[in-house]
């Protein structure tokens, strides 16, 4: 798996990493539950990384566009 990204500032993502090889998104909440996201393009993650609000990103651009399953 690629480097965790912790995320403090964010109230709802605790972290989330990303596998090139499998365009898998895997993200936790700040609950404790993981979920991974498939088929997500490099362009997208990279987008989570660098937006302000992580969540905001993550239900913008990724919840609903994107097959997931609860880790």
């Amino acid at each position: 798996m690629s480097e965790w990204i912790s995320t403090p500032q964010s109230s709802n993502v605790a972290g989330f990493s990303y596998e090139e090889a499998s365009q898998t998104l895997t993200v936790e909440f700040k609950s404790g539950s993981r979920y991974n996201y498939y088929d997500v393009p490099l362009h997208v993650f990279e987008g989570m990384k660098s937006a302000a609000s992580k969540g905001k990103y993550l239900n913008a651009e990724i919840k609903g566009a994107y097959r997931y399953a609860r880790q």
